[in-house]
Order: structure tokens, then C-alpha cells, then sequence
């Protein structure tokens, strides 16, 4: 696809992901009255969740009607264009009232992703990455930190159930002893683009789906950050982490999970 169709394609995802986060925003201040399913342990969604993905695809499907869209709450494909979404990423800190979640929209073709964007609606934050052409916070270009000593590095931690805990527990006490602080924030696509921007220096996380952190692992590359691999089988659920420069090696080693540059490193 030729670099002015993927900077439209680009625009109009910006333009959604406003238009879902006001949606999203209001059941966030009314969220005493909706109805809470749990998926599993720990694990919920809400007509909240539902409703912002049923506008993002609709949105989608008009502008780009050829191309597929797979989200949270509903299906897969196989299609060489597709959307992948996650509505609310931090569903749990949403029906608590804990203004940290965050909404994801990534554009892969032919397995490669190509455009990432994370929104933070409560703050009015809206990430973007372009394959190639850098990240921006609110069209400003951002960097990851400049941190290179352990001692001196902040990592985000996202746990799930999936995990058995003894896993979890083994990172994060390499993690400790090297020296980190560590955060548990309660979104994964939040904190991956806060390492891009840099306020945090790494993210982790043992289990984890292609909505909830591939737009986030693209706005960390192209941060000049270093990220796992989530290209070519997107639907596949593994661990994933992402980490500035500086204490990438470390980072990889600690927690077993491989970390490739992109374009922006």
C-alpha cells in the first residue's frame, strides 16, 4: 500500500478513536449502571466494551469496507488488510472508576503491522506510529528514555490468570534483584505507550493478546525502543515485552522474552 493510502487510513483512525472515546468516556462516568460479565478470573467485560467496539467497526466498515477487522470481543481472519482493536484495554480499572485504561487500534498488511494508536480518552492522549515514520503523541514526536542502569529504570508488570503465578513471581523477582522498580498499572497498551513517550523505561507481560499490545509495541519501536515480535501471526496469544535501549539486554535476559529494534530505533 503506497504511503499516502496508509496516512488516510491513518487520519480515520485517529478520527474513530476520538469519536469511540467520547462514547467510551461516557459510560466511564456512568459505569455504576452497567451490567458486568466475567469472561474469567479477573477477566470482565461490559456492554461498555461491546458497544465501543460495535462503533469502531462500523466506522471502519465505511471507510474501508474491504477490510477486515478483528477486536476483542468478537472473531478473527485470515485477510491481508485488518484492523485489530481492543475497545477498552484495562476493563477492570474502567469499572472501578481508575482512570488508567486506554483504547488500541493497529492496521496490519500481510502480517506486518503498519499503523498502531493507543488513546487515553480520560487524558485526552491520543499515540500514534506509522511504520517507518516515527511515534507522536498528539502529532509531537516522542522518544523513548534515555535510561541505561537498572538501578535507575521503572517497568510496567501486566499479569493474568493465564500465567501461573510462579512464572510471574520468578521475573519479577530477577527483575527486583537487578535493581528495577516495577509499576502494576492495570493496562498493557497504556503502559507500552508510556515507555514510548518515556515516563516508564520497560513493559512486561507473560500472556497477552495481539489487541491488547500490538499498536503498543509498534509506537516503542518506533520511539527508538526496542520491542517482542507480534508480526506474521497476529492472532497468536504469548508473552510480550518492550524496553528502551538501554536496558533492553537486561530486560530480555531477565524475563526471557527476545527484543528487535524497528524503523524509529
Amino acid at each position: 500500500m503506497r504511503e499516502r493510502a496508509i496516512e488516510d487510513r491513518l487520519a480515520a483512525a485517529a478520527e474513530i478513536l476520538r469519536e469511540a472515546g467520547r462514547t467510551a468516556l461516557d459510560y466511564f462516568a456512568r459505569r455504576h449502571e452497567l451490567a458486568v460479565e466475567r469472561k474469567g478470573r479477573q477477566d470482565f467485560v461490559s456492554r461498555a466494551d461491546r458497544e465501543v467496539e460495535a462503533l469502531i467497526r462500523a466506522r471502519l466498515a465505511e471507510r474501508f469496507p474491504g477490510d477486515a477487522v478483528i477486536g476483542e470481543e468478537q472473531g478473527g481472519t485470515d485477510a491481508e488488510r485488518v484492523w485489530i482493536t481492543d475497545p477498552i484495554d484495562g476493563t477492570a480499572n474502567f469499572l472501578r472508576g481508575i482512570p488508567y485504561w486506554s483504547m488500541t487500534l493497529a492496521f496490519v498488511e500481510n502480517g506486518q503491522p503498519r499503523i498502531g494508536l493507543t488513546y487515553d480518552p480520560v487524558h485526552d492522549e491520543l499515540f500514534t506510529a506509522l511504520a517507518g515514520g516515527g511515534a507522536h503523541l498528539d502529532g509531537r514526536r516522542i522518544r523513548v528514555s534515555p535510561a541505561s542502569r537498572p538501578e535507575e529504570a521503572c517497568v510496567g508488570l501486566s499479569y493474568t490468570f493465564h500465567t501461573p503465578v510462579r512464572d510471574y513471581l520468578a521475573v519479577l523477582e530477577a527483575l527486583l534483584a537487578a535493581g528495577f522498580d516495577h509499576r502494576r498499572l492495570g493496562s498493557a497498551a497504556l503502559s507500552l505507550a508510556h515507555v514510548a513517550d518515556g515516563r516508564l523505561d520497560a513493559v512486561f507481560t507473560l500472556h497477552t493478546h495481539s489487541w491488547d499490545v500490538l499498536s503498543g509495541l509498534l509506537l516503542v519501536r518506533e520511539a527508538g525502543g526496542l520491542a517482542s515480535d507480534f508480526e506474521g501471526d497476529p492472532l497468536r496469544s504469548r508473552a510480550a515485552a518492550a524496553a528502551t535501549p538501554g536496558i533492553a539486554d537486561e530486560i530480555a535476559r531477565r524475563t526471557g522474552i527476545p527484543l528487535a529494534g524497528g524503523d524509529g530505533a
